[in-house]
């Protein structure tokens, strides 16, 4: 947690609408000096709405943005020294790459002698200074990506914005300039947010990630948190591959629950009370073959197993259809069979349990 009082962003109460839809409902975010954080989402959540109120190129119907203690809410973006990598990168086909990088400075009227520093400083962070004279045009995909974080680093913004910015480049080329970018923004020491839908790509880029739905954070912690301790059933769900179970608490004591399902009783933390519907689940990397004599276990049939280098996901059918995943070692995985009965245990300290939807009408 970022004590808002020593964050460099802070996003207070930010509510946002168009027409009767509300796309952001009082949002709460704090980011330290020199973090990333990474706001993920589906579609539609509002992680791009929340990128375009920081970056002033919407205004909110509630709420306050401050930057380094100073009020931005209703501040013209041309004014908040916020720099913003889109998706499609948006450079100008008819300047050259340095041209391209001294747009922003050259906007601000700086003299020509500080340009050309600071333009060759970023093109060196992004290790294409060499390619200075050369028109847009006759880059790659990663080399225009590249170009477009170095005209915003030129102009030193206090946040940078990054909406997107690695989809359009093949998976090979993202997982580079992941780790890349990665690298220059800590060289820089840069506050950052960063908006993805791309799981993978949040796990790896991020001090923290903010997992959004429907116009709210559910959670906001560090990647490892947020994939072992999930605070929800949408954050297990979108985040990472689980086995879920629905069912009824039939115990509850001393922070314990046990839950009745169609697969068996499995016991989990939690605070439900008897009769509460509920949902248990897991990771894949928790189940183990056999049982482990303390833990959940459950059998059933194996319906699928997937060869993923080191480690094969199986799939199991439990009773009444219920799906069990999971990620076994080459060694656990090498005498299994389509068809095959399969006893399944894990540990309850790695079970989550979380109240069960309500039925939408």
């Amino acid at each position: 947690m970022i004590d808002g009082t020593a964050a460099h962003l802070v996003v207070s109460g930010i509510t946002k609408r168009f027409a009767a839809l509300t796309v952001l409902d009082r949002v709460d975010l704090a980011i330290a000096r020199g973090e990333l954080v990474t706001l993920l989402g589906p579609s539609g959540c509002g992680k791009t709405t929340l990128l375009r109120l920081v970056a002033g190129l919407t205004l909110p119907d509630n709420g306050h943005i401050t930057i380094a203690g100073r009020d931005l809410t209703k501040v013209p973006p041309h004014r908040r020294n916020v720099g913003v990598v889109f998706q499609s990168y948006a450079l100008f086909p008819h300047l050259t790459v340095a041209g391209n990088v001294a747009f922003g400075l050259n906007v601000r009227r700086r003299p020509k002698s500080e340009v050309a520093a600071a333009v060759h400083r970023a093109l060196q962070l992004v290790h294409l200074e060499h390619l200075a004279e050369r028109p847009i045009a006759a880059l790659s995909g990663g080399q225009q990506q590249r170009i477009a974080l170095a005209r915003a680093l030129a102009v030193e913004p206090d946040v940078l914005l990054f909406d997107e910015a690695l989809s359009a480049l093949d998976r090979n080329l993202r997982e580079e300039m992941q780790i890349e970018l990665r690298r220059i923004l800590r060289e820089i020491g840069a506050t950052a947010i960063f908006v993805t839908h791309d799981q993978d790509e949040a796990l790896t880029m991020s001090d923290r990630i903010a997992v959004m739905n429907h116009g709210r954070i559910e959670q906001c912690a560090r990647p490892r948190e947020i994939y072992t301790r999930p605070a929800s059933l949408f954050t297990l769900q979108f985040v990472g591959l689980s086995s879920r179970i629905a069912g009824t608490v039939a115990a509850s004591d001393n922070g314990r629950i046990q839950v009745e399902t169609p697969v068996g009783r499995f016991e989990a933390a939690g605070t439900l009370a008897p009769g509460d519907r509920a949902i248990v689940a897991t990771r894949p990397e928790y189940l183990r073959v056999g049982s482990d004599g303390g833990g959940n276990t459950a059998t059933g049939t194996i319906r699928t197993i997937v060869y993923q280098g080191s480690r094969c996901l199986v799939d199991v059918e439990a009773a009444s259809g219920q799906s069990l995943l999971a990620s076994l070692s080459g060694d656990q995985a090498a005498d299994l069979s389509t068809g095959a009965p399969i006893r399944l245990s894990w540990p309850v300290t790695e079970t989550f349990a979380f109240p069960a939807p309500e039925a939408r009408p």
